[in-house]
């Protein structure tokens, strides 16, 4: 058995990039099952030799396309609060007021979120033009009475559309008129109103939703110093311009509340649920409880615990010996199957892959950090057990291979040995294997590092990740 050497470093993975409005959720090069669908998305092999390892594209795994978070107004004891919800694109105002008409969600009415806007409101039309948005009701709107309740719900759509750049006042219309007097409480509207008309009536007060407009980075989240270490995970899986959404409910379907950056660490709060066939937690934000799927959540192991759990050594040893004798790789692997990557972005191998990918003939021309893109026919194509097992395999027997934990290292290729591991797989404890190379035809440069990426899975170590690192494959 190799003895890993406590060469540990504790990861600083609080990531600072911001994700886009959509909120991907961290797509790699392939979804996690049950994304959006409940069939299994099966890893797209090669057939002959010309053939790059790739995947399908990815499907969105926790986010409809094409959406944008809006603010939507509600009521709060005497005051507006704003909270977040996801909505289509393109016409994002009237699909923003659709949402408002909606009214809070059951979640938030528990919470004392309120609407005085009639349920059975349609929008008709809206315009905006010049900083002015028009906006068409039916009736349904102005039925009902009490002049608190009345402005109130004008007020609702007011806030709501001029949170927008391009909407500085609102002009009524109901049922394709102009409307002079709004409701049996002679609220006059026969011109154009903005913020101000309702800021002493119902005035805006910053609220749990406002937020997450933003991601959470980890300043925003509730502080895990004094959890339970075994009930926090790290958001991982994400890439480093993405974000993990937060949803009100379990399943990609149910309303969007907020977003967490990569790396960043939550609280598990107990509460799981499968939703077709991914798994979903409840875990700690600023506005409360809520889900994520756990596709994307790593365990947060310390390093020093990690670096002193003996189970690491035994899966590395156990992994080198299925590689030996080309059998099944699903035992020692994630069940979300196992990412590669060789001098590009992760490619992941599906479990069912695994069984028998150290037999699998497909050849592949996997990526070089010797040559571009466009110079990929220039590679060698060769399996995955010749490019990746057997390459491994070989740094792991040497006699002068160096283990390290979670400690990069830095090879003669010009890289930083920090940015040899991908964004997508930081947020995992590694070990690192270190060939330095000793054939003297080469003068050093036959150098090789692995990294292999470990994640718990009930409570069991298993390898998630294999990132190469060498001076010209």
């Amino acid at each position: 058995m190799k003895r890993i050497a406590i060469a540990v470093i504790v990861l600083a993975l609080l990531a600072a990039s911001c994700g886009n409005d959509v909120g991907n959720a961290g797509p790699l090069t392939q979804p996690p099952p049950d994304q959006p669908t409940t069939s299994i998305p099966t890893t797209v092999r090669g057939t002959n030799s010309t053939t790059a390892p790739t995947t399908q594209p990815p499907a969105d795994p926790s986010d409809p396309v094409d959406q944008q978070f809006v603010e939507l107004f509600f009521g709060t004891e005497n005051s507006a609060v704003s909270v977040i919800r996801a909505v289509d694109t393109p016409a994002v105002g009237a699909n923003a007021i659709r949402a408002l008409i909606e009214g809070p969600t059951p979640a938030e009415g528990d919470s004392g979120l309120w609407t005085s806007i009639p349920a059975d409101t349609l929008l008709l039309g809206l315009k905006i033009e010049n900083g002015l948005a028009t906006i068409d009701l039916s009736r349904e709107f102005e039925v009902g009475g009490g002049s608190y309740n009345i402005l109130s719900r004008l007020a609702q759509v007011v806030y709501t559309l001029t949170q927008f750049p391009t909407v500085d006042r609102v002009l009524f219309y109901l049922d394709g008129q102009p409307v002079d007097v709004f409701s049996g409480e002679g609220v006059v509207l026969e011109h154009p109103v903005g913020r101000a008309d309702y800021a002493t009536i119902l005035p805006i007060v910053p609220g749990p939703g406002t937020a997450a407009s933003e991601p959470w980075d980890q300043g925003d989240l509730p502080n895990v110093s004094s959890a339970d270490p075994a009930n926090l995970s790290r958001v991982a899986l994400v890439a480093s311009d993405d974000v993990l959404n937060v949803r009100e409910d379990p399943g990609i379907t149910a309303p969007i509340i907020g977003k967490l950056l990569p790396g960043v660490v939550v609280e598990r709060i107990g509460q799981e649920e499968t939703v077709g066939s991914t798994r979903w937690v409840q875990v700690e934000t600023p506005v409360g409880g809520f889900w994520v799927s756990d596709w994307f959540l790593a365990d947060d192991v310390a390093s020093v615990d990690f670096a002193e759990d003996a189970r690491v050594e035994s899966l590395l040893d156990d992994f080198a010996t299925i590689v030996t004798v080309d059998g099944d790789l699903r035992p020692v692997t994630s069940r979300r199957g196992l990412y590669v990557s060789h001098h590009a972005d992760p490619v992941r191998f599906a479990p069912e892959d695994l069984a028998t990918i150290l037999t699998d003939s497909t050849a592949y021309r996997w990526p070089s950090n010797a040559l571009g893109p466009d110079e990929i026919d220039e590679i060698p194509a060769r399996t995955f057990a010749a490019a990746i097992a057997d390459s491994f395999l070989s740094a792991y027997d040497d006699i002068d291979t160096l283990l390290t934990v979670n400690e990069p290292i830095m090879g003669g290729n010009g890289r930083l040995a920090e940015d040899a591991i991908p964004y997508e797989l930081k947020s995992f404890n590694y070990v690192g294997v270190h060939d330095p190379g000793d054939n003297p035809d080469y003068g050093g440069l036959d150098w090789i590092t692995w990294y292999v990426s470990i994640d718990y899975e009930d409570d069991l170590p298993v390898i998630v990740g294999l990132t190469v690192d060498m001076w010209a494959p």
